[in-house]
């Protein structure tokens, strides 16, 4: 029986101490506790940052293959390493620190990388149209304050945006606020997170 991948994205600029990486690596291994026919693949995106957008890598989109520079190869081969891996996933997994109302550079960077049209997306006279099949998505967020609901969220609707552009729609946000308002809220931020994840992996 072939097995099913679980690809699992961490975000958080901190190496230790990060509370997003905390919760999904307990999402993945309650996930894996539920389902041993899955395997995880990892992608840290502070051990291994993307590069930011910049114009060699939009020339190396949109120009075809037989145009591209040694440079624009590389990077259009980096590109095509990550979509595959995004889009042989069954579940995907997301640690998502808040920073400054949004999501981290590092995430923004790579679904700069993932979201290329004709291969995750793509524009018709009707409008864009997501290309990638529909799978779960956790996105499990860690916030200093209370957000969830205001206008100060950032986060959600943009993931939700983007990966519904995508052609996700089943995505899951498991949120841990409150974690710099004192020990009481810290410990009800955490706990509520906890339990969430609890139902989900299970």
């Amino acid at each position: 029986m072939s097995r099913k991948t679980l690809l699992h994205i961490d975000s958080s600029a901190r190496r230790t101490g990060s509370e997003s990486r905390c919760l999904s690596r307990r999402f993945v291994r309650q996930w894996i506790d539920s389902h041993p026919d899955y395997q995880v693949v990892e992608r840290d995106l502070a051990s291994k940052p993307l590069p930011h957008l910049d114009e060699t890598m939009l020339e190396a989109m949109q120009r075809p293959a037989e145009q591209h520079t040694p440079e624009m190869a590389r990077i259009s081969e980096r590109i095509g390493m990550l979509v595959e891996e995004f889009l042989s996933a069954d579940v995907v997994v997301l640690g998502v620190p808040m920073y400054n109302l949004g999501i981290p550079s590092t995430l923004k960077a790579y679904i700069d990388h993932i979201a290329i049209a004709g291969r995750t997306f793509a524009y018709t006279e009707q409008g864009p149209v997501g290309l990638v099949t529909d799978r779960p998505v956790y996105i499990i967020t860690a916030r200093g304050g209370l957000h969830t609901g205001r206008e100060t969220d950032q986060q959600s609707p943009y993931l939700k945006s983007l990966f519904s552009f995508l052609g996700l729609n089943n995505l899951n946000f498991i949120h841990s606020e409150g974690l710099n308002m004192g020990e009481e809220a810290r410990r009800k931020g955490l706990q509520g997170a906890q339990d969430e994840i609890g139902r989900h992996a299970a």
